[in-house]
């Protein structure tokens, strides 16, 4: 049988982009407005971009099949699995990566990920598992869903459900360690 796996909960998009010196410059004195930061180095423009769920906030888990809704949890309902785990950190001391790193982090409220299920054995919450992918910020970590298991098999995203949009915040992390706030 088909199962489709809707969550609920703090969606976040995230965004990060390696930049030069000369371009922080340009930023910090305001020779660069968001719009144009915007269009040259996160649209379609950026070294890492994705979007997950928040397991900072608690998700909430929708199980349905051909009939409708046939369970719920939460992620405290279940367990956090090792594998799949990653990290990111946007600190050029520390990410080797980037020179400077201009990081644009975006929270929802509503709809995250949906999952596509196939199997014939009855839906159990046990068998659920999920992995964290961790944002390693100056002020904390931001910890994000990476990937749904079923039975240690890792599940497809197929869809994002509806959301709509609740924060935002835009920084430049310096090679030197300082970090700059933008407006947005």
């Amino acid at each position: 049988m088909k199962y489709t796996i809707k969550t609920f909960g703090t969606p976040c998009r995230y965004q990060f982009s390696n930049i030069e010196d000369v371009k922080v410059n340009d930023i910090e004195y305001g020779e660069i407005d968001y719009h144009e930061l915007e269009e040259t180095f996160l649209s379609d423009n950026c070294s890492l971009e994705n979007e997950k769920i928040s397991v900072d906030d608690e998700i909430q888990f929708e199980i349905h099949n051909s009939n409708g809704k046939i369970l719920d949890f939460t992620s405290r309902d279940i367990e956090q699995s090792d594998n799949g785990g990653d990290c990111f950190t946007a600190e050029p001391e520390y990410n080797d990566e980037y020179k400077n790193c201009l990081g644009s982090v975006q929270y929802f409220k509503g709809g995250g990920p949906v999952f596509e299920l196939e199997t014939d054995d009855e839906i159990k919450i046990e068998n659920f598992t999920y992995s964290c992918m961790t944002l390693e910020l100056d002020d904390g970590e931001i910890t994000l869903m990476n990937y749904l298991y079923y039975n240690n098999k890792k599940l497809e995203n197929t869809d994002f459900g509806t959301s709509w949009g609740s924060h935002r915040f835009v920084k430049i992390w310096k090679q030197n360690g300082d970090v700059v706030e933008i407006n947005v």
